[in-house]
């Protein structure tokens, strides 16, 4: 078996508590197709800074991401844990650079299961033909120009039950693809969990990168997850009008606002442990 470098997992989550049962984040244990943490989800636009570097010796262990997380628990236990996750994230192990990549990943009985990230192996059916899972998003926003902003949506097909996902940058969003049905079993007919928020990796003994824009939750260039709606059973978008508790690192690093008019601001520079 391989020693991998013990990593660390910071993060801000906000959950949907009226359909949360529990709140934690795993660590990630091993690097592979099931790297990814997996907490909670969904539907929201992101700002980011394109500014983020990282170095050689950081390639392995570093990670910045804003996601959106559907999972259902099962019985509770690690093994039974089912869901899918989206959003965007510099991972330079993952694709050899320090670009943001638009992400999907999914996982069935937890981490000694079945699971994939974008399409390095069968799981996601694509259907668009300008975007795909671990594409580049070129639109970021480099401080303190304007804005650029990504819109996406996922929802559950009434007709047939499949996870489809939609993606739009500076626009509105359109179809990338989606998740069959049949794929992950502990989503069909059960409750799941709901949340959304940004999360770094880091390397123990180093300070973890820069989350959303770099900026703390207060400033005016911070990140934002904004225009935040539940869709229903019949399509239909409901705008997010409440504050919802957060999991936060316990550090004080990365701290979000309350949710207001349907956004939060969230994301900090580097944390020391």
């Amino acid at each position: 078996m391989e020693n991998y470098p013990q990593l660390t997992v910071l993060f801000v989550v906000l959950l949907l508590t009226n359909i949360i049962v529990g709140a934690c984040f795993p660590s990630i244990e091993k690097l592979g197709n099931l790297t990814l943490p997996w907490p909670s989800e969904i539907h929201t636009k992101f700002l980011t800074n394109g500014n983020l570097t990282f170095d050689e010796d950081s390639k392995i262990t570093y990670a910045s991401a804003a996601v959106i997380w559907i999972i259902n628990r099962g019985d509770g236990q690690r093994s039974s844990l089912s869901g899918i996750q989206f959003g965007w994230h510099i991972f330079p192990w993952m694709y050899n650079d320090s670009h943001t990549h638009f992400y999907t990943s999914w996982i069935s009985g937890g981490y000694s299961g079945k699971g994939c990230t974008n399409m390095i192996c069968p799981g996601f059916h694509k259907t668009s033909s300008s975007i795909a899972p671990g594409h580049v998003i070129s639109s970021v926003s480099p401080i303190p120009d304007k804005k650029s902003f990504i819109k996406l949506r996922i929802f559950k097909a009434k007709s047939s039950g499949d996870w489809h996902i939609h993606f739009g940058a500076n626009g509105d969003p359109k179809p990338v693809g989606y998740y069959p049905k049949s794929l992950i079993p502990g989503l069909i007919g059960q409750l799941v969990e709901i949340s959304f928020g940004g999360y770094v990796t880091h390397r123990k003994s180093r300070p973890s990168p820069p989350m959303g824009s770099g900026y703390v939750s207060t400033s005016k260039n911070a990140a934002v997850f904004g225009n935040l709606m539940l869709i229903d059973a019949d399509g239909n978008d409901h705008i997010l009008g409440v504050d919802l508790p957060s999991t936060g690192d316990g550090k004080g690093c990365y701290t979000p606002s309350k949710i207001d008019m349907a956004r939060f601001f969230y994301g900090g520079p580097t944390c020391v442990d």
